[in-house]
C-alpha cells in the first residue's frame, strides 16, 4: 500500500516540473467574445457593484472547440483539445500567456475558474492510473460545437493578488494552451466588501494546524492548495480550523462534534483528499479524534468514511469543552494513504474553544 502511494507520489514530482509542450496553433473559426450577465443570465451586469457570493453568467461565443491541442501533458493528453478556462478573478494588466505572463499574474480560487471544453475532448481525457477525468469535471462547462458556452460562475476575492491587478471576466487556453484568439476580458466592479450573498465566516471552535510540514508539504512541495468549506477555514497561519456543531460532556466524558471540510490537493489534483467532520470521543482526560476521510487518494469528497486520526491529551479540558495547545499524537491505520504519508512524524497541537 505504501508503495502505491510512494510510486503516485514520484510520478507526481516528474509531472509537476513538466514545462508546457508546443502551443497550439490552431485558430479559431470565428471571432472569441464573451459577454457576463447577473444570475437571471439576461440583465447585463454593466457597471453593477459586485459582492463576494454573488453569482455571474457568463455566454461565450466563437470559441473553437477544436483548437488548442497542445499545452501541459496533464490533464489533457497532447493533440486533444484543451479547451478554455473561464475565471473571475484579479489579474495584472498584461496577464495573457500569450504574451508572456506568469501564471503568478492570474489571481483567481479554484471555485471561480470554470473549464470550457467539448464533450468528445472530456470523452478522451483519461481516469486512470489517475483520474484526470474527474479534475476536469469537477470545473466543466459543455462547449458546444457552434463554440459557445454557458458559464455560472460565484464570486470570491482571490488571495496573492499581483500590483495593479483588476476584476473582471478572463478567458484563455486551458492547461498551458497558449491561444491569443481565445483571451478576453469583461471588467467587473467588484468589491471585497461583505454584500447580501457573502457567507459569513464560520466558528473557529477546532484549531489545528494537523503537523509542523502539513500545509508547506501540500501547498509548496506538491505545489497544490488547501480547500475549506462547510464551517470550515484555513488561516493564514495554515491552521485548519473546523466550528462546533454540539458537545455532551459530563464529569470529563463524553463527545464534542464539529463540522467542515478541508480539501488538500495537489498540483493537476493528481492526488485530493479531503477531511470532514472531526469528532472527538472523552473519556479520563484522553480524546480520540476521528474524521470522516476520502476512501481513495484522488477521489476527495466523492466518497468518504470515517478514520481514527490521533490520540488528543484532554486532561487540561474545562466544563465548557475548552483547551489549549494540547498534545496529540498520531495513530495507526490512517487512510487514504497520501494522508497517512503526511502523518508520519509529530502531530502540532490542538486548541478547543467554546
Amino acid at each position: 500500500m505504501r508503495r502505491s502511494v510512494v510510486v503516485v507520489l514520484g510520478v507526481l514530482v516528474a509531472l509537476v516540473g513538466v514545462a508546457p509542450a508546443v502551443v497550439s496553433a490552431a485558430p479559431a473559426t470565428k471571432t472569441a467574445r464573451i459577454a457576463v450577465f447577473a444570475a437571471d443570465g439576461r440583465t447585463p451586469i454593466g457597471a453593477t457593484q459586485i459582492h463576494p457570493g454573488d453569482e455571474l453568467v457568463v455566454r461565450g461565443h466563437g470559441f473553437d472547440p477544436d483548437a488548442n491541442k497542445y499545452g501541459l501533458p496533464v490533464p489533457v493528453p497532447p493533440g486533444v483539445p484543451h479547451g478554455t478556462f473561464i475565471a473571475f478573478g484579479a489579474f495584472s494588466p498584461v496577464w495573457q500567456p500569450s504574451r508572456g505572463a506568469p501564471e503568478s499574474s492570474r489571481a483567481a480560487t479554484r471555485s471561480a475558474v470554470k473549464w470550457a471544453l467539448s464533450r468528445s475532448a472530456l470523452a478522451r481525457v483519461p481516469s486512470a492510473p489517475f483520474d484526470m477525468n474527474r479534475t476536469i469535471r469537477q470545473q466543466w462547462v459543455a462547449l458546444k460545437a457552434d463554440g459557445s458556452f454557458v458559464a455560472r460562475i460565484k464570486t470570491t476575492t482571490p488571495s496573492n493578488m499581483p500590483t495593479g491587478a483588476r476584476f473582471g471576466v478572463y478567458t484563455y487556453g486551458a492547461a498551458g494552451a497558449d491561444n491569443a484568439a481565445q483571451e478576453r476580458y469583461v471588467p467587473v466592479n467588484y468589491s471585497t466588501a461583505p454584500g447580501p450573498n457573502t457567507s459569513k465566516p464560520a466558528p473557529r471552535n477546532l484549531l489545528w494546524a494537523y503537523s509542523p510540514t502539513f500545509h508547506d508539504r501540500v501547498t509548496k512541495t506538491a505545489q497544490g492548495g488547501i480547500a475549506a468549506s462547510d464551517g470550515a477555514s484555513v488561516g493564514d497561519d495554515g491552521k485548519l480550523a473546523f466550528s462546533l456543531r454540539d458537545k455532551k460532556i459530563r464529569g470529563g466524558n463524553g463527545i464534542l462534534r464539529y463540522r467542515g471540510t478541508i480539501v488538500a490537493y495537489t498540483r493537476f489534483h493528481l492526488l485530493e483528499f479531503a477531511m470532514s467532520d472531526p469528532q472527538i470521543v472523552v473519556r479520563g482526560g484522553r480524546g480520540v479524534l476521528s474524521m470522516l476521510t476520502s476512501t481513495t487518494n484522488m477521489n476527495g469528497t466523492d466518497a468518504m468514511r470515517r478514520v481514527d486520526i490521533a490520540d488528543v491529551d484532554l486532561r487540561g479540558l474545562t466544563t465548557t469543552g475548552e483547551v489549549t495547545a494540547a498534545s496529540v499524537r498520531f495513530r495507526p491505520g490512517i487512510r487514504p494513504e497520501a494522508l497517512a504519508l503526511v502523518s508520519t512524524g509529530a502531530a502540532s497541537p490542538l486548541t478547543l474553544r467554546s
